[in-house]
């Protein structure tokens, strides 16, 4: 075999090893809903259609199963994954958009709208990756590869409240990436403020504002100095007594508890600390025009913590909301890796 060949063959098998590396590392880097396969299902009548969902990256991971948050239309189950890493959902003909939350740790998945038809059945693998590791292939390390902690900006929903119906412009920049937004963020929204409540953009109206994103750096928000310790069984006392010292209206603190009361509710206990208002731009800046006679701004930031670890935050002061004129209100959050040592 000549020189030539030799190296032509060469790069070609360097060139097949690169591109099964950066597959590997892309299944790494993604959450990912893939369908699999779709039949006609005979135990389906015209009426029904039906998704498998397999958990397929689950295994070996923990002693115990995970509960899982799953979406459907809009329409909230909570479920605990069985050893089969099945679930499946009878729907009817049409489609439906996904978001599926596992507990543990793990990025949160949102589909594009998937079509199904009558009697039919997708099947479609979920796999999740640890929220807070993401791959950086720009800077390895000397040994192995380097990752970076990416926190999810979970639910950041904006209420807009005015005397009189009010036109408005609203600038939204994360220090991350958008994730999710609803409606769709297309250099910004514009739209009324109505006096009744809530917001239309496009002749369409909206109870508030919805955005979610991903960052790399809001673990440095954290200051576990002052916060609070909170126990399993206090969750939801917890949020209803300190959303009421910010002074949230009773919508807005339903919102709040049933988005974060499940997910705090699944750790014996937990560190909370509340980032407020000019703070609240080192996750995001957001400008809005005309300039609101108030803006309250809120992001808690919840960590798990190990039973062995002792924490003995000073309480922290909360803030409160001024309820005049046209003002605006955003609250979101994020969950942060358990706590297992803690050196201040």
């Amino acid at each position: 075999m000549n020189k030539q060949r030799l190296l032509v063959m060469l790069v070609a098998l360097l060139a097949a090893f690169s591109s099964q590396a950066k597959e590997k590392n892309d299944r790494l880097i993604m959450s990912e809903f893939t369908i699999t396969s779709t039949e006609i299902a005979s135990h389906l009548d015209e009426h029904h259609a039906q998704f498998e969902l397999n958990f397929t990256n689950y295994l070996n991971r923990s002693s115990s199963l995970p509960m899982v948050e799953l979406s459907c239309n809009g329409v909230i189950e909570r479920f605990q994954l069985d050893s089969t890493l099945k679930k499946n959902i009878t729907v009817s003909p049409g489609k439906y958009t996904f978001q599926i939350i596992m507990s543990g740790g793990f990025q949160e998945i949102i589909t594009d709208s998937i079509a199904i038809g009558s009697s039919t059945k997708i099947m479609a693998s979920v796999y999740f990756i640890p929220d807070q590791l993401t791959y950086n292939d720009e800077k390895p390390r000397r040994r192995g590869r380097r990752w970076r902690r990416r926190h999810q900006v979970k639910k950041p929903v904006i209420y807009f409240y005015a005397p009189q119906d009010q036109s408005v412009s609203i600038k939204l920049a994360p220090r991350g990436e958008f994730t999710y937004t609803y409606p769709n963020y297309t250099d910004g929204w514009n739209g009324t403020v109505e006096a009744t409540g809530g917001i239309t953009i496009a002749d369409q109206h909206y109870p508030y504002l919805f955005w979610e994103g991903m960052d790399n750096s809001i673990g440095e928000l954290a200051n576990y100095k002052t916060g609070f310790v909170v126990q399993q069984t206090e969750v939801t006392a917890f949020l209803e007594d300190k959303l009421t010292q910010m002074g949230l209206n009773d919508t807005e603190k339903t919102d709040f508890i049933t988005f974060w009361g499940p997910i705090m509710s699944q750790s014996k206990q937990g560190f909370v600390q509340f980032v407020f208002n000019e703070e609240y731009d080192q996750v995001a800046n957001l400008t809005i025009t005309p300039k609101p006679e108030g803006i309250f701004r809120i992001y808690m930031l919840w960590t798990p913590i190990e039973k062995e670890v002792e924490l003995t935050p000073e309480p922290q002061t909360i803030e409160s909301i001024n309820r005049t004129g046209f003002y605006v209100i955003e609250w979101g959050g994020t969950a942060l890796p358990a706590i297992k040592k803690l050196n201040l």
